[in-house]
Parts: structure tokens; sequence; C-alpha cells
């Protein structure tokens, strides 16, 4: 699908929002988020299954609570001057344009699940700084991957008790999770929680994140049915990330 063209979504507005690339690797400094949402309906109308007849998820399985938390970090090559209407190669990669606002790929998925979970959204972010320029950017992350370099993390870590599920997404770089989604993983405590990954990328798939998430956060019930997207097909991908959403157990 042509990541020029634009599409139209409706977003729940997020709580709190708390920002993730590599066109090379995945959709990956984010956009602000939008200062206000529109609520039309989804694009893809996906059957509902009543309590009454959906089987009961097995024993230990995650399952989805009204009380959710998308959390997600993404970082589209955009700057103060990106132009919707005409993106550079480096700026459709990372992004997508909603209504005329440009998102982050993996902040793209992420409002959806909170709109369809009726989740809050939390937006990891870090006061260290990334480039926007795709070479400049993919040098630096390299370096601070092999590093082993940890971020800051804006405000501290949230406060998570008021959650019992949480959608957590991220972008891949260079096949690893980015140094800022690593570095609150090992400040975040996710124990007792039921948790679903989601994640954006250029070709590496989900290169292996579940099991190193999983084993950053041992107390947590993490699923195996992750929702994996190409930035190729990031604006396309509204139907089937209903779809996912919609399938998980409750």
């Amino acid at each position: 699908m042509d990541r020029r063209h634009f599409i139209k979504l409706g977003i729940a507005g997020a709580t709190v929002a708390v920002g993730g690339m590599l066109a090379g690797c995945a959709g990956g400094a984010e956009a602000p988020a939008p200062r206000s949402e529109t609520h039309p309906q989804s694009q893809a109308e996906t059957p509902s299954t009543s309590a009454a007849t959906e089987p009961a998820a097995p024993k230990g399985t995650p399952v989805v609570t009204g009380n959710s938390l998308v959390i997600y970090y993404s970082h589209p090559e955009i700057t103060a001057a990106s132009d919707p209407a005409n993106l550079t190669e480096a700026e459709e990669n990372s992004a997508v344009v909603v209504d005329g606002e440009i998102l982050g790929n993996t902040q793209f998925v992420a409002q959806i699940i909170a709109r369809e979970t009726g989740a809050e959204l939390h937006r990891i972010e870090t006061p260290h700084e990334y480039p926007t320029d795709h070479r400049e950017l993919t040098n630096q992350a390299q370096q601070e991957l092999n590093s082993g370099f940890r971020p800051e993390i804006t405000g501290g870590i949230p406060d998570l008790s008021a959650y019992d599920t949480i959608f957590f997404g991220h972008p891949i770089w260079w096949a690893q999770l980015p140094p800022t989604v690593t570095s609150f993983l090992e400040q975040a405590d996710f124990s007792d929680k039921n948790v679903f990954l989601f994640n954006t990328h250029g070709g590496s798939g989900d290169a292996g994140t579940p099991a190193t998430i999983k084993a950053l956060q041992p107390g947590a019930s993490v699923s195996s049915d992750n929702y994996v997207v190409s930035r190729d097909a990031v604006a396309g991908a509204e139907p089937a990330i209903v779809a996912w959403v919609s399938g998980l157990p409750r």
C-alpha cells in the first residue's frame, strides 16, 4: 500500500501520554500525541461473541480485562517541518498520516488497540536525544545497542497498580529492543499482569523479542498471541489490528 495515501481513523483520547525506528529495522522519535481526537467507527466490523457462548480461556492464559493500559515506544523520523502531504522516504517508512497528523508506526497501532479495548495510553519517553536523520539514527542506535546503553525514562515508571492487563508495543531496532524499551522494562514491574505484545518492524518480525521481554518480566503472564506488522503494511493494518484484539481471550 502506498504510504503516502491519507487514511481516516478514529482514535480514543490518551489519558496518559508518555516516546520509538529504524526504517531498516522497524517503525520507529515520535510525533506528539494529537491534541484532539475523534471517535468514528472502526473501518473493520468484527463480529462479537457473547460471554455466554464464548469458551473459557484455559487456566493460566492471559486475558484482557477492563483495567487495561497500552504502553508503547515509537520514534518516527520526522521533524517540526515534516509535511504530511509530502513525506520523505524515511518519514514514510516510520510514520502514518491520520487525518492530516503524522503518527509513528507503533503509536498508530497503540492508539487503535486503546480505542478497541477502552484502555488508557502511556507513551514511553526519554530525555535522551535521537536524530531524525536515518543514517545518523541507525548509527547511534547500533552503537548504543552494542554498548548496552540504558537511557533515562522521562518521569520514571508510572504506577501500574490500577491495571491488570498491559498491551506493550515497540519497534525493532537492529533485531533487538530499542535501548529505551529495555531501560523501561528493567525498571518496571509487570508481576501478576496479563501482558499482550505488539511490534512494528522493517523485515525482522518480532526478532525474538518476546523471549527477552519474558526474561525481563518473569512475574508477568505474557501471551504468545502477539501482533506483529511490517512498516510497509502499517497504513492498512487497522482491520487486522481490530481482528487481533477481538480474538484475544477475555
